[in-house]
């Protein structure tokens, strides 16, 4: 078979065609996959604010480890303040650092009230309003009565009056 010559070759117009065509195809497939990257940045900026308040909206404790909480019924809202910690094996905690055992420190507080002090001293340094006394308690369910009442008796006499028992709220 033999080509025509006006067959194979196209004149300016039609070449003119063929182009314009194959512009206007590429442009709809480039519109295809544009972003609207403003609308996107805006959708993440509320979704990070969102996410910002939900979480710093109510502080939360570590429980310290080998302490299983008590439950309880009524259950409030957890404040940011020291914590101190009664752990099943005999331990007390401060903060989550190891003040001593529950025994020696009951008989002889003064390695406990001196970390005490200087929690009180940081607060006076880092805030503008007076001591306010709080501290979180956390006992193991298994500890008796006594010996949370004796570091509670602790805790008072080094001005910490607002003391706030750490339990598991039942749901």
């Amino acid at each position: 078979m033999i080509l025509n010559q006006s067959m194979v070759a196209a004149d300016a117009f039609e070449k003119h065609l063929i182009n314009r065509k194959r512009k206007k195809n590429w442009a709809v497939k480039a519109a295809g996959f544009t972003l609207m990257l403003t609308s996107m940045v805006d959708m993440f900026s509320m979704l990070v604010v969102f996410l910002l308040q939900t979480f710093s909206s109510s502080p939360e404790i570590l429980v310290t480890k080998g302490v299983e909480l008590p439950n309880s019924i009524t259950p409030s809202q957890v404040k940011e303040a020291p914590v101190i910690a009664l752990s099943r094996d005999g331990n007390l905690y401060l903060d989550q650092k190891l003040v001593g055992e529950t025994k020696v420190v009951s008989k002889k507080p003064d390695m406990l009230l001196k970390k005490l002090n200087i929690i009180k001293k940081e607060w006076a340094s880092s805030h503008t309003t007076p001591f306010t006394g709080e501290i979180n308690l956390q006992a193991d369910k298994e500890i008796k009565s006594t010996t949370v009442a004796l570091v509670m008796g602790i805790l008072t006499s080094s001005q910490f009056q607002s003391i706030e028992l750490a339990v598991v709220g039942q749901r």
